[in-house]
Protein backbone atom coordinates (compact mmCIF):
# COMPACT_ATOMS: atom_id res chain seq x y z
CA UNK A 1 0.00 0.00 0.00
CA UNK A 2 1.78 2.67 -1.45
CA UNK A 3 0.42 5.73 1.06
CA UNK A 4 2.17 3.87 4.26
CA UNK A 5 5.69 4.79 2.63
CA UNK A 6 7.84 8.10 3.39
CA UNK A 7 9.14 7.87 0.16
CA UNK A 8 8.15 6.22 -3.23
CA UNK A 9 11.66 4.67 -3.75
CA UNK A 10 10.55 2.76 -0.43
CA UNK A 11 7.64 1.69 -1.53
CA UNK A 12 9.42 -0.16 -4.79
CA UNK A 13 11.79 -1.72 -2.35
CA UNK A 14 9.50 -2.95 0.04
CA UNK A 15 6.94 -4.41 -2.44
CA UNK A 16 9.16 -5.95 -5.66
CA UNK A 17 11.39 -8.33 -6.18
CA UNK A 18 14.42 -5.77 -7.55
CA UNK A 19 17.25 -8.11 -7.62
CA UNK A 20 15.51 -10.02 -10.54
CA UNK A 21 16.34 -6.91 -12.59
CA UNK A 22 19.97 -6.71 -11.29
CA UNK A 23 20.48 -10.48 -12.00
CA UNK A 24 19.17 -9.77 -15.74
CA UNK A 25 21.64 -10.41 -18.75
CA UNK A 26 23.30 -7.51 -19.98
CA UNK A 27 22.23 -7.58 -23.54
CA UNK A 28 18.56 -6.89 -21.84
CA UNK A 29 19.70 -4.45 -19.41
CA UNK A 30 20.76 -1.89 -22.70
CA UNK A 31 17.49 -3.16 -23.69
CA UNK A 32 15.60 -1.64 -20.79
CA UNK A 33 18.03 1.78 -21.25
CA UNK A 34 15.61 2.57 -24.10
CA UNK A 35 12.41 2.53 -21.37
CA UNK A 36 14.35 4.89 -19.07
CA UNK A 37 14.90 7.46 -21.25
CA UNK A 38 11.29 6.67 -22.82
CA UNK A 39 10.09 7.38 -19.21
CA UNK A 40 12.25 10.67 -18.91
CA UNK A 41 11.49 12.17 -22.12
CA UNK A 42 7.17 11.99 -21.18
CA UNK A 43 8.36 13.56 -17.40
CA UNK A 44 10.45 16.42 -19.78
CA UNK A 45 6.70 17.17 -21.47
CA UNK A 46 4.86 16.26 -18.18
CA UNK A 47 6.98 19.41 -16.42
CA UNK A 48 6.84 21.88 -19.65
CA UNK A 49 2.94 21.04 -20.15
CA UNK A 50 0.71 18.41 -18.13
CA UNK A 51 0.75 14.94 -17.96
CA UNK A 52 -2.62 15.10 -20.46
CA UNK A 53 -0.09 16.67 -23.23
CA UNK A 54 1.95 12.87 -23.01
CA UNK A 55 -1.10 11.49 -24.60
CA UNK A 56 -0.65 13.96 -27.83
CA UNK A 57 2.74 13.52 -28.05
CA UNK A 58 5.10 10.80 -30.69
CA UNK A 59 5.68 9.44 -26.93
CA UNK A 60 2.04 8.02 -26.42
CA UNK A 61 2.04 5.19 -28.93
CA UNK A 62 5.85 4.24 -29.12
CA UNK A 63 5.13 1.17 -26.40
CA UNK A 64 2.06 -0.62 -25.39
CA UNK A 65 2.80 -1.01 -21.48
CA UNK A 66 3.81 2.80 -21.82
CA UNK A 67 0.76 3.29 -23.21
CA UNK A 68 -0.94 2.02 -20.93
CA UNK A 69 0.72 3.27 -18.21
CA UNK A 70 0.45 6.53 -18.93
CA UNK A 71 -3.78 6.44 -19.76
CA UNK A 72 -3.80 5.25 -15.88
CA UNK A 73 -2.40 8.72 -15.08
CA UNK A 74 -4.34 10.66 -18.35
CA UNK A 75 -7.61 9.21 -16.22
CA UNK A 76 -6.71 10.61 -13.12
CA UNK A 77 -6.48 7.31 -10.87
CA UNK A 78 -4.83 7.79 -7.46
CA UNK A 79 -2.08 7.02 -7.00
CA UNK A 80 -2.68 3.70 -4.43
CA UNK A 81 -4.85 2.72 -7.37
CA UNK A 82 -2.13 2.69 -10.08
CA UNK A 83 0.31 1.07 -7.93
CA UNK A 84 -1.74 -1.41 -6.94
CA UNK A 85 -3.01 -2.14 -10.89
CA UNK A 86 1.10 -2.39 -11.28
CA UNK A 87 1.84 -4.65 -8.60
CA UNK A 88 -1.21 -7.14 -10.03
CA UNK A 89 0.20 -6.91 -13.71
CA UNK A 90 4.03 -7.77 -11.84
CA UNK A 91 2.22 -11.02 -10.72
CA UNK A 92 1.94 -12.41 -14.11
CA UNK A 93 5.60 -12.52 -14.85
CA UNK A 94 6.64 -14.63 -12.33
CA UNK A 95 8.42 -16.80 -14.81
CA UNK A 96 9.42 -14.04 -16.68
CA UNK A 97 12.29 -11.57 -15.11
CA UNK A 98 12.60 -8.85 -18.31
CA UNK A 99 9.02 -8.89 -18.65
CA UNK A 100 8.81 -8.11 -14.76
CA UNK A 101 11.52 -5.78 -15.09
CA UNK A 102 9.86 -4.05 -17.82
CA UNK A 103 6.36 -3.93 -15.84
CA UNK A 104 8.05 -2.65 -12.80
CA UNK A 105 10.30 0.31 -14.46
CA UNK A 106 7.57 1.85 -16.76
CA UNK A 107 5.24 1.04 -13.33
CA UNK A 108 7.79 3.34 -11.10
CA UNK A 109 8.68 5.72 -13.73
CA UNK A 110 4.64 6.35 -14.46
CA UNK A 111 4.38 6.43 -10.67
CA UNK A 112 7.35 9.23 -10.36
CA UNK A 113 6.11 11.43 -13.13
CA UNK A 114 2.33 11.50 -10.96
CA UNK A 115 4.60 12.35 -8.16
CA UNK A 116 6.42 15.54 -9.69
CA UNK A 117 10.01 14.08 -9.82
CA UNK A 118 12.49 15.78 -11.41
CA UNK A 119 13.32 13.63 -14.75
CA UNK A 120 17.22 13.54 -13.62
CA UNK A 121 15.84 12.08 -10.64
CA UNK A 122 13.79 9.04 -12.41
CA UNK A 123 16.56 8.63 -14.65
CA UNK A 124 18.94 8.07 -11.92
CA UNK A 125 17.04 5.64 -10.25
CA UNK A 126 15.30 3.14 -12.56
CA UNK A 127 19.31 3.13 -13.81
CA UNK A 128 20.37 2.12 -10.49
CA UNK A 129 17.84 -0.78 -10.72
CA UNK A 130 19.94 -2.63 -13.13
CA UNK A 131 22.58 -2.87 -10.40
CA UNK A 132 25.90 -1.15 -9.39
CA UNK A 133 28.49 -1.58 -12.10
CA UNK A 134 26.21 -1.24 -14.79
CA UNK A 135 25.28 2.14 -13.44
CA UNK A 136 29.14 3.02 -13.18
CA UNK A 137 29.94 2.37 -16.44
CA UNK A 138 26.64 3.21 -18.76
CA UNK A 139 25.37 6.01 -16.48
CA UNK A 140 27.10 8.88 -18.79
CA UNK A 141 26.55 7.80 -21.77
CA UNK A 142 23.08 6.99 -21.17
CA UNK A 143 23.00 10.48 -19.80
CA UNK A 144 24.74 12.11 -22.92
CA UNK A 145 22.35 10.42 -25.02
CA UNK A 146 19.29 10.72 -23.14
CA UNK A 147 16.78 12.50 -26.49
CA UNK A 148 17.70 9.13 -28.41
CA UNK A 149 15.29 6.65 -28.50
CA UNK A 150 16.23 3.42 -30.40
CA UNK A 151 13.06 1.08 -29.52
CA UNK A 152 12.00 -1.17 -32.94
CA UNK A 153 11.57 -4.67 -33.49
CA UNK A 154 15.29 -6.43 -32.70
CA UNK A 155 15.48 -4.80 -29.16
CA UNK A 156 11.92 -4.00 -27.97
CA UNK A 157 10.37 -5.74 -24.80
CA UNK A 158 6.97 -7.06 -26.28
CA UNK A 159 4.85 -8.26 -23.24
CA UNK A 160 2.38 -10.49 -24.60
CA UNK A 161 -0.72 -9.89 -22.56
CA UNK A 162 -3.58 -12.15 -21.87
CA UNK A 163 -5.72 -13.23 -24.73
CA UNK A 164 -9.45 -13.01 -24.94
CA UNK A 165 -10.88 -15.57 -21.56
CA UNK A 166 -14.36 -15.93 -21.66
CA UNK A 167 -13.93 -17.60 -18.07
CA UNK A 168 -12.75 -14.69 -16.56
CA UNK A 169 -14.52 -12.31 -18.79
CA UNK A 170 -17.79 -13.11 -17.45
CA UNK A 171 -16.07 -13.39 -14.14
CA UNK A 172 -15.04 -9.69 -14.12
CA UNK A 173 -18.80 -8.47 -14.73
CA UNK A 174 -19.96 -10.93 -12.22
CA UNK A 175 -17.93 -9.07 -9.66
CA UNK A 176 -18.59 -6.29 -11.00
CA UNK A 177 -22.02 -6.56 -10.80
CA UNK A 178 -21.78 -7.28 -7.26
CA UNK A 179 -19.89 -4.02 -6.85
CA UNK A 180 -23.21 -2.19 -8.82
CA UNK A 181 -25.35 -4.05 -6.40
CA UNK A 182 -24.09 -2.76 -3.26
CA UNK A 183 -24.49 1.06 -4.72
CA UNK A 184 -27.99 0.61 -5.90
CA UNK A 185 -29.00 -1.46 -2.84
CA UNK A 186 -26.89 -1.57 0.17
CA UNK A 187 -24.33 -4.01 1.70
CA UNK A 188 -27.25 -5.98 3.24
CA UNK A 189 -28.44 -7.37 0.17
CA UNK A 190 -24.90 -7.74 -1.28
CA UNK A 191 -23.90 -9.93 1.39
CA UNK A 192 -27.30 -11.48 1.16
CA UNK A 193 -26.29 -12.16 -2.16
CA UNK A 194 -22.79 -13.22 -1.76
CA UNK A 195 -23.57 -15.90 0.54
CA UNK A 196 -27.08 -17.26 -0.23
CA UNK A 197 -27.30 -17.15 -3.98
CA UNK A 198 -24.53 -16.01 -5.58
CA UNK A 199 -23.03 -19.71 -5.22
CA UNK A 200 -19.07 -19.04 -5.38
CA UNK A 201 -17.15 -20.72 -1.93
CA UNK A 202 -14.07 -19.23 -2.31
CA UNK A 203 -15.59 -15.68 -2.80
CA UNK A 204 -17.96 -16.14 -0.20
CA UNK A 205 -14.58 -17.06 1.79
CA UNK A 206 -12.10 -14.16 0.82
CA UNK A 207 -15.53 -11.75 1.42
CA UNK A 208 -15.54 -13.31 4.96
CA UNK A 209 -12.36 -12.74 5.71
CA UNK A 210 -11.68 -9.28 4.64
CA UNK A 211 -14.93 -7.66 5.66
CA UNK A 212 -13.94 -6.92 8.88
CA UNK A 213 -13.95 -3.46 11.12
CA UNK A 214 -10.07 -3.73 11.43
CA UNK A 215 -8.94 -2.26 7.91
CA UNK A 216 -5.56 -2.59 8.79
CA UNK A 217 -6.07 -6.26 9.80
CA UNK A 218 -8.19 -6.34 5.94
CA UNK A 219 -5.42 -4.67 4.60
CA UNK A 220 -2.66 -7.35 6.02
CA UNK A 221 -4.92 -10.25 5.32
CA UNK A 222 -5.22 -8.88 1.35
CA UNK A 223 -1.43 -8.65 1.51
CA UNK A 224 -0.11 -11.75 2.78
CA UNK A 225 -2.58 -14.03 0.64
CA UNK A 226 -2.17 -12.10 -2.60
CA UNK A 227 1.41 -12.99 -2.40
CA UNK A 228 1.60 -16.83 -3.46
CA UNK A 229 -1.79 -17.24 -4.32
CA UNK A 230 -2.54 -18.62 -7.71
CA UNK A 231 -4.48 -16.32 -10.24
CA UNK A 232 -8.30 -17.33 -9.78
CA UNK A 233 -7.54 -16.94 -6.06
CA UNK A 234 -5.87 -13.04 -6.28
CA UNK A 235 -8.78 -12.36 -8.53
CA UNK A 236 -11.40 -12.97 -6.24
CA UNK A 237 -9.38 -11.37 -3.59
CA UNK A 238 -9.16 -8.19 -5.35
CA UNK A 239 -12.64 -7.97 -6.47
CA UNK A 240 -13.48 -8.65 -2.26
CA UNK A 241 -11.15 -6.12 -1.61
CA UNK A 242 -12.58 -3.57 -4.45
CA UNK A 243 -16.33 -4.21 -3.00
CA UNK A 244 -15.77 -3.93 0.53
CA UNK A 245 -13.48 -0.56 -0.21
CA UNK A 246 -16.34 0.77 -2.32
CA UNK A 247 -13.32 1.46 -4.82
CA UNK A 248 -14.93 3.41 -8.00
CA UNK A 249 -16.33 0.23 -10.53
CA UNK A 250 -14.21 1.75 -13.76
CA UNK A 251 -10.94 1.76 -11.47
CA UNK A 252 -12.22 -1.82 -9.87
CA UNK A 253 -12.66 -2.98 -14.20
CA UNK A 254 -9.00 -1.90 -14.62
CA UNK A 255 -7.69 -3.71 -11.40
CA UNK A 256 -9.55 -6.78 -12.73
CA UNK A 257 -7.99 -6.86 -16.17
CA UNK A 258 -4.28 -6.86 -14.67
CA UNK A 259 -4.69 -9.02 -12.11
CA UNK A 260 -6.05 -11.30 -15.33
CA UNK A 261 -2.77 -10.08 -17.25
CA UNK A 262 -5.49 -8.47 -19.62
CA UNK A 263 -4.09 -5.16 -21.48
CA UNK A 264 -7.11 -2.43 -21.28
CA UNK A 265 -8.50 -0.80 -23.97
CA UNK A 266 -8.90 2.70 -23.53
CA UNK A 267 -10.74 3.44 -26.88
CA UNK A 268 -13.59 0.85 -25.51
CA UNK A 269 -16.54 3.71 -24.25
CA UNK A 270 -17.22 3.74 -20.62
CA UNK A 271 -20.48 3.35 -21.20
CA UNK A 272 -20.46 -0.30 -22.68
CA UNK A 273 -18.77 -1.51 -19.69
CA UNK A 274 -21.18 0.33 -17.55
CA UNK A 275 -24.19 -1.11 -19.59
CA UNK A 276 -22.78 -4.71 -19.55
CA UNK A 277 -22.61 -4.23 -16.07
CA UNK A 278 -25.78 -3.32 -15.62
CA UNK A 279 -27.46 -6.18 -17.37
CA UNK A 280 -25.48 -8.65 -15.47
CA UNK A 281 -26.43 -7.14 -12.05
CA UNK A 282 -30.40 -7.73 -13.19
CA UNK A 283 -29.48 -11.33 -14.38
CA UNK A 284 -27.95 -11.80 -10.76
CA UNK A 285 -30.50 -9.98 -9.00
CA UNK A 286 -33.43 -12.24 -10.88
CA UNK A 287 -31.94 -15.47 -9.36
CA UNK A 288 -32.03 -13.69 -5.95
CA UNK A 289 -36.29 -15.12 -4.25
Amino acid sequence: MINKYDHITDYFEETFDLSRIKKLPITDKFRLINYIKLVGKANDIAKEKSIDAITTSPLYNIDKTFHLFISLLASELSTEVISDIIECYAHNFDESDVYFAKIVMLGSGALMIQKGIESNAIRSYLISLLGEEFLKSNYQRMYNEKDILDINEENEINIKYKNFDMTYRKLKYDMLALRQIKTDSDNNKLREVIFKYYGNKELTLYYSLLDVHDKKISEYLYRKLMKDSPKMDRFLLTASRCIIRDVDIIDMHFLLNAVIGKYTNFLKPYSEVLEEIKLREKEILDNVK
